[in-house]
């Protein structure tokens, strides 16, 4: 049978009409075929999904204009305060399929140090950092964003004068996220009290927030903020370990002109000075995806009612 019979040009639109047959009628095998095609192509065109990317993108952690600039000791003793940025997870991309996730993490670490024989002062630092990233997803796809936070460090107190005293301290930590105050956990000053002998005292708060709901791109935008202090006006030495040794120096390296509150190093028990700092951490994760069509995707179903409508004409 002529199955395109009628129609008005070959070539394409006999194709076009071949598919409109198979789907409108059944009665030989040249039907069955358009029926066939028609399905499969249909199938393809609104099963398949169209791949798209959840991606954490432009991660930038500097130290802040507010942030207390490395200072030296006199003496050439070399800083008695310093403080780095670094990114641990840059991000990346992951397929906008339901629960796929992806993750950066950044990480800010400082030392403070006081010794009344070398500074002569107390030690007071402000430590702040911005923290930049955008998270970016395709038309139609739905996701929440988790912000993790840890705080984690030492006070130290170091007895090297008869009857000298030190104290240590941290203040609870300012996060304002896109220029509103918004902290993750609820943070709490830390205080090593002054007293006469050796002491530490560590610290550890974490805690999370969460932006729900989320589509196309969002950008955050973090600035932290905190004071530390190292108080030897009494003569002993005082120290605030946040993921530095003394000066950005290794435990294996010789101390900063004798002083041992601000080392790692002498620690006992021992303590990981990677694992402290103030990370933050953003996880973006798929909870639902709407698939959009393609312009082209678009046009082919639209070509198909198209010669639906044709085929209807030529009978």
């Amino acid at each position: 049978m002529d199955w395109h019979k009628g129609c008005p040009s070959a070539g394409a639109a006999d194709r076009l009409c071949a598919f409109a047959l198979g789907i409108v009628s059944g009665e030989d095998a040249g039907y069955a075929y358009g029926v066939l095609c028609g399905f499969v192509a249909v199938g393809v065109l609104l099963v398949a999904p169209q791949v798209g990317a959840l991606t954490i993108s432009g991660v930038t952690i500097t130290l802040a204009g507010t942030n207390t600039a490395d200072d030296g000791a006199p003496g050439g003793s070399g800083s008695n305060n310093t403080s780095e940025t670094s990114i641990l997870s840059p991000g990346g991309s992951v397929a906008d399929a339901v629960d796929a996730s992806v993750s950066a993490e950044t990480r800010y670490a400082s030392n403070l140090w006081a010794d009344a024989s070398i500074t002569g002062v107390n030690g007071i630092t402000t430590n702040s950092y911005d923290l930049s990233l955008s998270i970016s997803a395709d038309p139609g796809t739905v996701y929440d964003v988790v912000i993790g936070t840890l705080f984690q460090g030492l006070l130290t107190r170091v007895n090297d004068s008869f009857f000298g005293e030190s104290q240590a301290s941290v203040s609870a930590v300012e996060v304002i996220l896109n220029s509103v105050v918004s902290v993750p956990h609820a943070t709490s000053a830390q205080l090593l009290a002054l007293g006469f002998y050796d002491a530490s005292l560590g610290f550890s708060e974490s805690g999370t927030n969460s932006l729900t709901g989320q589509t196309g791109t969002t950008n955050l935008n973090f600035n932290v903020t905190w004071t530390s202090s190292a108080d030897n006006t009494e003569g002993d030495e005082a120290g605030v370990l946040i993921g530095l040794d003394e000066a950005g120096r290794t435990p294996s390296l010789p101390d900063v002109g004798g002083v041992t509150a601000g080392e790692y190093g002498i620690l006992s028990p021992s303590r990981n000075e990677n694992l402290d700092g103030h990370f933050i951490e953003v996880t973006a994760k798929v909870t639902s995806v709407n698939i959009v069509p393609e312009p082209s995707t678009a046009l082919l179903l639209t070509l198909g009612v198209a010669g639906l409508a044709a085929r209807r004409r030529c009978s």
